[in-house]
């Protein structure tokens, strides 16, 4: 009984734990870690990025400043105000004079549920809030006359600038139908040696947003290595690497600017922030095109969806971090997904979900409810025995053990439910939290987002009712005070479970329902009442 009473106090404290979290949820100080420098990197704080074939380059000193530089729109500095876009199906990205993508609007997802909501942008320049958008210059130059469009077809625009020593810097950006990717083409006519930096800027943050259990903002994917550097972290020292093609971003939890390397060149990274502003940066050096320097890079800007960022290549997909469960949550996210293709409805995938574990585990939860029916067969002669032995702990557990083996049955069994659902239960709140086609979608009636919590906690109601039933189909527990704190369970989670994911709640409700039913099926044939 100690080693149930363990179980049951372990399983316990991870739903209180990750209640918390859900309710408050702040950065573990244990979990906030500088990144670790890559395979064949040099990183440190304080040295120079050092870029293939050159001698001691800095991070652009616009990454560096908190005043108001290169990475900051607060600059007024003699450009028109000219913006030009350039769209397909999926996108519309804008790009102002200065070279900046202020503007990424995506054309299939909205804000919100309400109708005529605004698209969402992936990048968007505001004075105001959050910002996130990319910039890019040559190292140590200048623009003196600002971009301005040379010709324009229907997926392609070109555009050219000059530089302060006078040279021609002209950009092809091309975005192709049906694609989040935009490839961007820099060259600098006679600028044999001149580098370009390129980074995500992001200003503003909600820091509260990256938690223990779901970072967002600066991330990258370095020599195979998924880097996810925290904002305290980069408030005291940057980050600096190098690395073999990769890509480095600004992500939230659904939606990704990745500024996408060559795979077969050499690249600087680094990461920056001061509190205010952060960057995801990479320092290119290009390759020479005759007497020209020239630049070829590409960039995401859409959503976080599986299918999506595997089809884009390039390790996208590892920017959804299932965490430790993953073994779980990929497979599962790949069945609801694969249901949803005849079902049409992510709420009834999740029964559907439900129904499919508990066939798969069906021998196992039927062992366990078989021990525990067994377990309350034996509640009178367990009550005997607490009034015969009386505080001797000893003695009483000496005779309990020696009944249990008397009548084959095994204490433990009945936590197996348990133990085999808490990888469950945390592997789709992971998949309800992070997957985008989760996003928005309807189950009936008044839940019109299967990711956020019931607003009316129905569900989480209907959760601690059934888990109220549930715990009084079970043997009484010996021990008074487990007895007592047995009872407060059902209203302790259904507390929990007011701010959990509504489709996590309809999975929790869905699977103590069935249980209630195999229960009370298995106590009549043990004819146990």
């Amino acid at each position: 009984m100690e080693q149930r009473n363990l179980i049951l106090a372990f399983a316990l404290s991870m739903a209180v734990l990750f209640g918390w979290s859900a309710i408050f949820p702040q950065k573990e100080q244990a979990q906030q870690q500088t990144v670790q420098e890559a395979p064949h990197a040099a990183v440190a704080s304080q040295a120079s990025v050092q870029p293939a074939g050159d001698a001691n380059p800095s991070i652009p000193e616009s990454t560096t400043s908190s005043q108001p530089s290169q990475s900051s729109p607060a600059i007024t500095t003699s450009f028109p105000d000219e913006h030009y876009t350039i769209g397909n199906n999926l996108l519309s990205l804008t790009m102002n004079a200065r070279g900046w993508f202020t503007e990424a609007e995506l054309k299939q997802y909205h804000v919100s549920i309400e109708p005529g909501a605004a698209n969402v942008s992936v990048l968007s320049m505001t004075d105001e809030g959050r910002s996130v958008y990319v910039n890019s210059g040559v190292m140590n130059r200048s623009i003196q006359k600002p971009f301005t469009v040379l010709n324009k077809s229907a997926n392609t625009m070109t555009l050219q600038a000059t530089l302060d020593n006078g040279l021609t810097w002209q950009r092809k950006i091309t975005l192709a139908q049906d694609s989040y990717i935009v490839d961007i083409e820099d060259r600098i006519l006679g600028g044999a040696g001149q580098k370009i930096y390129r980074q995500v800027v992001e200003r503003d943050p909600d820091k509260k947003l990256n938690t223990f259990y779901e970072h967002m903002g600066p991330t990258a994917l370095l020599n195979g290595k998924l880097q996810e550097p925290d904002y305290k972290d980069l408030d005291s020292s940057s980050v600096r690497m190098m690395a073999v093609g990769g890509w480095t971003a600004i992500m939230n939890r659904y939606f990704i600017a990745a500024l996408i390397s060559n795979p077969e060149q050499d690249y600087p990274y680094y990461f920056k922030g001061d509190g205010r502003s952060y960057q995801a940066g990479v320092i290119d050096s290009g390759t020479l095109d005759g007497k020209d320097n020239l630049f070829h890079s590409r960039m995401f800007l859409g959503p976080k969806s599986l299918t999506v960022l595997k089809k884009a290549g390039e390790g996208l997909d590892r920017s959804i971090n299932y965490g430790w469960f993953a073994f779980i949550s990929k497979p599962m996210h790949s069945f609801l997904l694969w249901l949803y293709t005849y079902v049409g409805n992510f709420g009834f995938c999740i029964i559907l979900l439900v129904l499919s574990i508990k066939i798969l585990f069906f021998w196992p939860t039927q062992k366990s409810y078989e021990s525990m029916a067994a377990m309350r067969k034996l509640q009178p002669e367990m009550a005997r025995m607490k009034e015969l032995y009386g505080d001797d702990r000893q003695k009483m557990s000496q005779e309990m053990m020696a009944l249990y083996k008397k009548h084959k049955v095994n204490p433990m069994g009945g936590c197996l439910p348990i133990i085999i659902q808490i990888p469950v239960f945390f592997a789709l709140y992971k998949v309800l939290l992070m997957s985008i086609e989760m996003r928005q979608a309807p189950f009936i009636g008044w839940i019109h987002d299967m990711s956020v919590q019931d607003p009316y906690f129905v569900l989480p109601v209907l959760m601690g009712i059934s888990m109220f039933v549930q715990q009084r189909l079970n043997p009484t527990p010996p021990d008074p005070m487990q007895a007592k704190v047995m009872q407060f369970l059902p209203p302790v989670f259904t507390v929990l479970f007011l701010f959990f994911p509504a489709g996590l709640v309809l999975y929790w409700v869905v699977n103590n329902t069935l249980s209630i039913l195999q229960q009370k099926l298995v106590m009549k044939r043990m004819n146990v009442e």
